[in-house]
């Protein structure tokens, strides 16, 4: 079981906020008054009606990480409301730090093991209307926050970053994860009937009633399981497939999917945990496996 601290806002208790940031979501308010789907102010439909200023929360994975926090937590938008750090059993001074820089922030202590445990159990601790995750290690610009929350109020129920349309871009993709990544996208698309960009950029925001479709509950409480002989690290759906599995739940729920310019940088501190071939492999099984998935509205 997660422990977890009391829950409170940060909006107003933010050192160093990035002024004058809520553009795109004053842009998209007028549009999203009531119903995100019909823009109408009385409907009878099924789908959700939505606030037009969204609470925000922020989860933020992190294992051994203390060095990436001060940049990250400084370029975290004031316009959001709670910050959740999901502590994968860090050796070095992650925990310590983050209370240190953000005393209101909120850690959750991760139950098991792997990136996408560590997620699970952050999205489903979050209280926003709006819930974003990304990674903490500065390959993610956290300024890029209000765009996801912009996507989502014109109309999507989650939004997903990428870095190959138009303004995205990478500076940490080598000759290999590039292709693989290439390679799974046109897997997925083919198989779950998409036009996705990419597939495997971990920044991404969801509409809260959005995660009941997602089966997070079950991902987070689900033991890790040994490795087999071809399945090996963390459980299914607690490695780094988390972001496939995800978004392909969400497109055989028929959930609305919207897709955000991003631009990924190198990683600023410490190294990865990703194996590309090992992983590369749990994405493409997740893909085939999330054929199955159906909870839809």
């Amino acid at each position: 079981m997660a422990i977890v601290e009391p829950r409170t806002s940060i909006r107003d208790a933010h050192a160093t906020p990035i002024a004058e940031d809520e553009g795109p979501l004053r842009e998209y308010t007028q549009a999203a008054l009531h119903c995100q789907r019909c823009r109408a102010q009385q409907c009878d439909a099924s789908h959700p009606v939505r606030p037009a200023l969204p609470t925000i929360s922020v989860v933020l994975p992190a294992m051994n990480e203390e060095q990436n926090l001060p940049w990250v937590l400084g370029r975290v938008p004031a316009m959001v409301d709670e910050i959740i750090l999901v502590d994968g059993h860090s050796r070095d001074n992650t925990v310590s730090l983050a209370r240190r820089l953000l005393p209101k922030i909120r850690v959750v202590r991760q139950p098991h093991t792997g990136k996408g445990d560590a997620v699970a159990a952050g999205l489903l601790e979050a209280t926003g209307d709006v819930i974003i995750m990304m990674d903490l290690d500065g390959s993610m610009d956290p300024a890029e926050i209000p765009l996801f929350v912009g996507a989502l109020l014109a109309g999507a129920d989650v939004a997903k970053g990428s870095r190959r349309i138009t303004g995205g871009g990478s500076d940490d993709l080598t000759a290999a994860r590039r292709l693989g990544n290439y390679a799974l996208t046109k897997f997925a698309n083919a198989v779950h009937r998409s036009r996705w960009s990419e597939l495997c950029f971990g920044y991404a925001a969801f509409w809260r009633d959005s995660i009941d479709y997602l089966g997070v509950d079950e991902l987070a409480s689900q033991p890790t399981r040994p490795p087999g002989r071809i399945w090996t690290g963390p459980g299914y759906g607690h490695g780094f497939e988390i972001e496939a599995l995800l978004f392909c739940r969400a497109r055989r729920s028929k959930l609305r999917i919207s897709e955000v310019s991003c631009h990924e940088y190198v990683r600023r501190n410490g190294s990865s945990n990703l194996v590309t071939v090992r992983d590369g492999l749990r994405v493409a099984i997740a893909i085939l496996k999330e054929t199955r998935w159906h909870r839809s509205r």
